[in-house]
């Protein structure tokens, strides 16, 4: 009888634990998309923190700084979502640049509280004793 009952509670002990963590996780995911994904598949990613990648439209970019709001319209080509960013840019923002935003559609406009500017990854530091190239830096920074 008493082993049976501790069978038991380590059972119960167990589907808790997983059912747990099985939660957390599920929580803590944020699904990295396209706007073209989103647009086939928007209830799926109803009421969840999703990552949207996409190209800064040229144009749509406009900064309030007295209320640090970030607005532009993001798009893969094929579908374009206004987003909605709190925060400052990042140095590197640029239209026509590539971005990844974290946060969630609210009426049809992507609010987001993170933004990541997609680069490159070649960095080429000057020669010893070389002076920096400042038209190759600015075009860089374009």
């Amino acid at each position: 009888m008493k082993r049976t009952a501790y069978y038991l509670i380590a059972a119960v002990i167990l589907v808790s634990a997983g059912l747990m963590i099985y939660r957390v996780l599920n929580e803590s995911l944020v699904y990295f998309v396209l706007p073209n994904e989103y647009a086939q598949r928007p209830s799926e990613y109803a009421d969840r923190r999703i990552r949207l990648a996409g190209i800064v439209e040229k144009g749509s970019a406009s900064f309030d700084s007295s209320n640090l709001q970030l607005i532009f319209v993001v798009s893969d080509g094929i579908e374009s979502y206004e987003v909605n960013h709190t925060g400052s840019p990042p140095d590197m923002f640029k239209e026509n640049g590539g971005v990844v935003i974290e946060g969630s559609f609210q009426n049809g406009v992507f609010m987001s509280d993170n933004l990541l500017v997609k680069h490159t990854e070649v960095y080429q530091a000057p020669d010893d004793g070389q002076p920096i190239d400042v038209e190759a830096l600015k075009d860089s920074l374009n």
